[in-house]
């Protein structure tokens, strides 16, 4: 039975008009949509911007059972059924679904009901009626003009699609079409340095898992706009969100941003292998209406989060020095935050649809990211993988992929040190324990020992400072810490906003709170935080003036210099290094 969905925008009232289309096979059909989106493990309740599903043709009627689910009875056997519903869409973003007169973007997760006991059959979308020069980007398969194809409902929730004024790019991998798509505010910018380095970044990630890849054409859709990079991985296509400073502008001189979007672009592209195809038994198959859990999230998120950056290198993206200062940011934004010493990854993992896809101003100080401390777990395993053996994580990633292609069931929560065994003939087993199961810390200063870097443990300047790496002794850091209340705080019109405080701290220890407004030191107006507090020394007593909601409070707080501690990367040996990098 064949599914068909006719959708239609309606730019000005930010609505996608839907027609949903099918054989009736039984008396009463059930409808449902999805409640989370794979890959963004977060319950999302998509079907809160559904609106008036009805019946267009026949004696049926439709009731809604539930927050995400629907009746159709009164059906005829082999007739034509097809409902009517509309799906307001204004949140901008990758995950659900937007539309204003400049752009649209949807998954089919957040627009496409599922009829119940069909999810196998072919389902098309055809979007009619698009405003003038505007065009559309998906993964899917297109039959004809603006009408795309799915074999099943697995593969129609798994391809975004991008409307709008589209900028297209076609590039070759291997003789595949690899496709950028590129909506929102696009600047002249170096358009063939970014092709080139996105051609070795994918043909670096197929080598890796095999030479031959696993689709027959490759997406990259990104918009541009807003100060956030973030992105979500689909089986042959992503989705992604940078600032349009981040593409590469014509004098090469915002490297900085740019690396962010190139290590951006290969974390989603490495998904294609690892959470796409290999992933964890409990998505085999994926339950759309509610949680799906599993501990595994800091080897599918953490090791993608090792290679993301990994690959930069290795294709000749980065230099050797840009990617160890990577490590040395890594290392420090997990130790320096008190979460690293409260919450395991593995835990990070099984939680992260309540805490890390819910962060809130306490979350630096109880939670640690499956993303960063997973990719440093990855890290290790990679170098003791090197030291115990002639293999690498490598090896383990090709013969996870071989394993998937030959028998896709996924990877069971407790099957990881066994299944680097096999690759390796390397057992993990403890390591792998310690490192996801508790807190302990990661084996950095042995195993950088032996591929010729040095750890430097010192006191950081402020919570900001992540960190450095050093080629020389002369290039060492030298760094005086400098007096930090131990809060993030964000620039006001009139005083600073207290966004984090974090544990330890002098603002933890006078009860600072996020939603505070600093307004005076000593009541003298706040104008410039860092250039006043230079003025103080460690163990001055200063009066803080500030709003607590709507009253005005003076705390006195002994100022101290950051109590946070990191470490620099040093190199010793590069003989030694080049055995990893």
């Amino acid at each position: 039975m064949a599914i068909t969905y006719r959708i239609t925008p309606q730019p000005n009232q930010h609505i996608y008009n839907i027609s949903l289309t099918f054989t009736a096979t039984a008396a009463h059909q059930e409808l449902k949509l999805p409640v989370w989106i794979p890959g963004s493990y977060m319950v999302r309740e998509f079907s809160k911007q559904v609106l008036q599903v009805i019946a267009v043709n026949g004696d049926y009627q439709v009731l809604q059972l539930g927050k995400n689910e629907w009746n159709i009875t009164g059906l005829t056997i082999g007739a034509k059924v097809e409902i009517s519903y509309q799906v307001y869409a204004y949140e901008y973003g990758i995950r659900t679904a937007f539309l204003d007169f400049n752009r649209g973007y949807f998954n089919p997760t957040s627009l496409c009901l599922v009829v119940i006991g069909n999810e196998s059959s072919q389902h098309s979308v055809i979007v009619e009626d698009l405003p003038a020069n505007w065009q559309v980007a998906t993964g899917l398969t297109e039959v004809t003009a603006n009408t795309y194809i799915a074999k099943d409902y697995d593969e129609l929730i798994d391809c975004p699609f991008e409307l709008g004024a589209l900028t297209r790019i076609s590039f070759n991998v291997d003789n595949v079409p690899h496709y950028l798509i590129l909506s929102g505010t696009i600047p002249e910018f170096d358009q063939q340095r970014m092709i080139a380095d996105m051609q070795k970044v994918c043909e670096y990630q197929i080598r890796l898992f095999g030479g031959i890849a696993p689709y027959s054409s490759y997406t990259f859709i990104l918009n541009l706009s807003g100060e956030i990079y973030t992105g979500l991985e689909h089986r042959n296509s992503t989705l992604l969100m940078a600032p349009y400073y981040a593409l590469p502008n014509l004098i090469g001189s915002n490297d900085i941003e740019y690396f962010k979007l190139m290590g951006l672009i290969s974390h989603e592209f490495f998904h294609t292998w690892n959470v796409k195809r290999i992933k964890p038994k409990v998505f085999t198959p994926y339950d759309l209406y509610q949680e799906n859990y599993t501990k595994l999230l800091w080897w599918f998120e953490g090791v993608t989060s090792y290679y993301d950056d990994l690959v930069l290198y290795r294709s000749g993206v980065i230099t050797q020095e840009q990617y160890l200062q990577i490590i040395a940011d890594n290392i420090n934004n997990v130790y320096k935050f008190n979460g690293a010493r409260i919450q395991s990854v593995a835990n990070s993992s099984l939680t992260s649809w309540i805490k890390y896809y819910r962060q809130d101003e306490n979350s630096p100080n109880s939670i640690a990211s499956y993303y960063v401390k997973g990719s440093l777990v990855a890290l290790c395993l990679d170098l003791m993988i090197r030291e115990q053996s002639i293999y690498s994580l490598d090896d383990v990633m090709l013969y996870l992929y071989k394993e998937w292609c030959n028998n896709p069931v996924g990877i069971g929560e407790d099957e990881i040190p066994s299944l680097i065994k096999a690759a390796t003939g390397v057992d993990l087993t403890r390591f792998i324990y310690e490192a996801t199961e508790t807190t302990a810390e990661l084996p950095f200063s042995h195993l950088f020992a032996a591929v010729g870097l040095e750890l430097n443990q010192r006191r950081a300047k402020n919570h900001q400072d992540s960190g450095k790496y050093y080629t020389t002794t002369s290039n060492k850091a030298s760094v005086h810490p400098i007096i930090d209340l131990g809060v993030r705080i964000e620039k006001l019109s009139l005083g600073y906003l207290v966004k984090n405080v974090y544990s330890g701290g002098s603002g933890d220890k006078i009860g600072l709170a996020a939603g505070d407004i600093i307004l005076a030191i000593n009541q003298v107006k706040l104008s410039n935080f860092d250039q006043q507090i230079s003025f103080y020394n460690s163990g001055n007593e200063v009066m803080l003036t500030l709003f607590r909601q709507e009253r005005l409070i003076n705390l006195s707080c002994v100022l101290e210099e950051s109590v946070a501690d990191i470490v620099d990367i040093g190199l010793v040996d590069r003989g030694l290094l080049s055995n990893w990098l």
